[in-house]
């Protein structure tokens, strides 16, 4: 492992301020006001309203609360993500070495997210959310260490803190506002709009303050495995932030559980049920359409950093800055989701996953080069809209395709062939080009399979479609 511990005393260089460091600058910021204009007038036509008359006594303290510890714990999280590569890289590990800690920080994360929800439910979701805190500060201190073993043990933290993110912090509120205040179902709505609003707030504004802290921290020169400033300085920021998050969910959340009812018994017509539906033509489809958006979103995340610096030092990349404007895109996705409601939800699915794949159909194409990498940025952007609008409208997809009663089941066996994508490209490590024609590809055949979907339903096919298994068998 020391040779992937290597330091060069380069790193103490002066960062390069020529004309073409101002150059590349002047494009990321001139991306960013764009996309800030564009956000800003987006969000004040897609704001969320309530009839403040209607608003029950109790509420915006409850809703206080929890986003109040919402934000400190968001902040912690975004913090963390612009910087994870450029950190590995300032290290000097290569990219093999990279790529499986990404996968081992994945796999952790998809494994103990198929129980995360049970155990929030029986361990407490207050205790969950602080033990959420506990593996991200734990993570981000391990961060600083230059040391092979230290960073693996950072990334089981990471899946561990990743898997409690949602489940805790969602499962939290729905029970302290319907079990313990009864407050309408509708004002939830407006809390989760309110959550997700502020995630991509609070996503923006730490892009740019995790570059304006490595811009203005120096990395220092080790004390052995320990390193300090430059792109160590975001994970410092993130532990303080979730050390705040963790002083503040314990001095002002109740404690609350999941219910004790009684699931499913797992009897063989519960299971051919289950089996049945999962292999019926709808649910197929959504789970072919979740596993090629989201492993090319997760592989995405991997690869962005060195499909933007590709003959230069990954820890001069202005990841912060770069990280903002997408964050902004997604923004603007959403809020442009919540504007599309005169279209089906398939018509805004086909959409998303055209422009994505007209997004990487750039750098799969036009290639990785310094030459290109302001077009790359650009495609990146668009693909990052697409995420934003992706969310919204796949959720709603899902509700529509999959029965209430094989729900958390199926949505857990959804992240199974998308896991087998993101382990497999990511450890055989094809080079970039590749990697990006191989994303195109699979957003392309999702656009085809959707396209065959709407074309069957129009002729009034989908709805006597029988499951897969009986078309394949030709009986039950």
């Amino acid at each position: 492992s020391s040779s992937a511990r290597r330091w060069s005393g380069d790193r103490f260089a002066e960062r390069p301020c020529g004309l073409r460091r101002c150059a590349a600058m002047s494009v990321f910021w001139g991306a960013a006001v764009f996309n800030a204009i564009i956000c800003a007038c987006l969000g004040v036509a897609t704001r969320s309203k309530i009839d403040k008359d209607s608003v029950p006594a109790g509420f915006p303290s409850h809703l206080r609360r929890y986003l109040v510890a919402w934000t400190l714990c968001i902040a912690g999280e975004w913090f963390c993500g612009p910087g994870v590569y450029a950190l590995y890289s300032s290290y000097g590990f290569e990219n093999a070495v990279i790529a499986k800690l990404f996968v081992l920080g994945f796999a952790c994360s998809s494994v103990l997210g198929c129980v995360a929800g049970s155990f929030a439910d029986r361990f407490g979701r207050k205790r969950s959310a602080l033990l959420f805190c506990s593996f991200g500060i734990c993570a981000c201190t391990l961060k600083h260490f230059a040391w092979y073993p230290a960073l693996i043990l950072a990334r089981f933290l990471d899946g561990a803190h990743a898997s409690l993110l949602y489940t805790a912090f969602e499962s939290w509120l729905v029970a302290e506002h319907f079990q313990r205040h009864s407050f309408p179902g509708e004002l939830l709505g407006h809390s989760f709009a309110l959550m997700f609003t502020i995630s991509y707030l609070v996503a923006v504004v730490c892009g740019f303050v995790a570059q304006l802290g490595v811009d203005s921290i120096p990395a220092a020169p080790p004390i052995g495995a320990l390193h300090l400033g430059g792109w160590a300085v975001p994970f410092e920021m993130s532990a303080v932030f979730q050390a705040f998050g963790f002083v503040y969910i314990a001095l002002n959340w109740d404690e609350n559980y999941g219910t004790s009812e009684a699931t499913t018994r797992d009897s063989p017509e519960n299971s051919k049920g289950l089996w049945r539906t999962f292999f019926s033509v709808k649910v197929m489809l959504c789970c072919a359409l979740v596993s090629f958006f989201e492993s090319t979103m997760f592989i995405f995340v991997f690869s962005w950093t060195p499909a933007l610096s590709p003959n230069s030092d990954h820890a001069l990349l202005p990841a912060g800055l770069i990280f903002a404007v997408y964050m902004m895109a997604c923004m603007s996705g959403a809020s442009v989701y919540r504007l599309c409601v005169g279209f089906s939800t398939r018509t805004v699915m086909l959409a998303v996953f055209f422009l994505a794949a007209a997004a990487f159909a750039v750098p799969a194409f036009v290639g990785i080069s310094e030459e290109s990498k302001y077009t790359n940025f650009f495609a990146f952007v668009l693909f990052e809209f697409t995420v934003g609008a992706y969310f919204p409208a796949a959720a709603s997809l899902k509700s529509e395709f999959v029965e209430e009663r094989y729900r958390t089941t199926i949505y857990n066996l959804f992240r199974t062939p998308m896991n087998l994508i993101v382990v497999l490209v990511l450890l055989t490590g094809p080079p970039l080009t590749l990697t990006f024609q191989l994303l195109f590809a699979q957003l392309s055949l999702g656009v085809l399979m959707l396209l065959c979907y709407s074309l069957a339903e129009a002729r009034g096919m989908s709805e006597k479609s029988a499951p897969l298994l009986q078309e394949g068998n030709g009986s039950a």
